[in-house]
């Protein structure tokens, strides 16, 4: 009788001490972005995951484009307060997923002392040296190709599984369509997706799509906000699941285990 009472002792002891490792060591999902995805999308990706069997880690900051987010030196030292960047990989482990999604601020000067945010078009090798107006330091400035291709490489050295998405369209439409990002920073994304071999979900592409189903007449004042950039809250959760489309058709995605139903 007391053999058997140990054993269910011990029984019970390892199935609490299983179930605390489990839940303490579960995969995260970090965010990366600006405010389309931190008050975006971002905001409403817990509906459509299993929380109990993956963290949401929203670190998207507002107003960031990669260069900004990589160096963690904004206009604003709160908006740095996790570190950017260097926050993510100080806290990301093995088998956990980064995704990635910016250009809405990329396309500012390079060279301005308002944001210090934007970078050279393109993915390409090229660069510029300035004195950063925020630092007060000498800055090396890149591509936003490079800037992508940088996380990418450094989430895959901690073991984790990079995504690229390409920026969410903005409320711009011509002859009924809105525009997409076809020769800017939504093919340059995918170009750093093709040429790194990362995962990559169109989101200019799905998102434009439904909006287009939608019409212009109800988008507009609907799905975004007056300035016709930020989405509002039905066009946040209507990001959302473009972004949980594009994660069950890349079929590559372990993500794909922690939809709900």
């Amino acid at each position: 009788m007391k053999s058997t009472k140990l054993m269910m002792f011990a029984f019970v002891v390892s199935a609490i001490l299983f179930a605390s490792f489990v839940l303490k060591d579960k995969p995260k999902l970090f965010l990366v972005g600006d405010s389309t995805v931190s008050g975006g999308w971002g905001k409403f990706m817990h509906q459509f995951l299993d929380t109990t069997q993956i963290s949401i880690q929203n670190r998207a900051i507002s107003g960031a484009s990669s260069r900004s987010y990589y160096t963690a030196v904004m206009h604003d030292p709160n908006l740095s307060k996790n570190g950017g960047w260097k926050g993510v990989m100080k806290d990301i482990k093995p088998g956990d997923y980064v995704m990635i999604q910016f250009g809405h601020n990329d396309d500012s000067p390079v060279v301005d002392t308002l944001r210090a945010r934007g970078t050279i078009p393109g993915i390409g090798t090229d660069s510029v040296v300035l004195d950063n107006h925020f630092s007060k330091k000498k800055e090396i400035v890149h591509s936003y190709g490079w800037y992508l291709s940088k996380m990418v490489s450094e989430v895959r050295k901690k073991g984790a599984f990079p995504i690229i998405c390409s920026p969410i369209p903005k409320d711009r439409w011509k002859d009924g369509k809105v525009l997409r990002a076809d020769e800017l920073y939504g093919k340059w994304s995918k170009e750093v997706a093709i040429a790194t071999k990362t995962s990559f979900i169109n989101l200019n592409h799905l998102i434009a799509d439904k909006l287009d189903a939608e019409g212009e007449a109800k988008v507009t004042g609907i799905y975004f906000a007056a300035d016709r950039v930020h989405p509002t809250t039905a066009g946040s959760i209507l990001s959302a699941k473009a972004v949980v489309e594009g994660i069950k058709n890349a079929s590559e995605l372990k993500l794909n285990q922690y939809l709900k139903p």
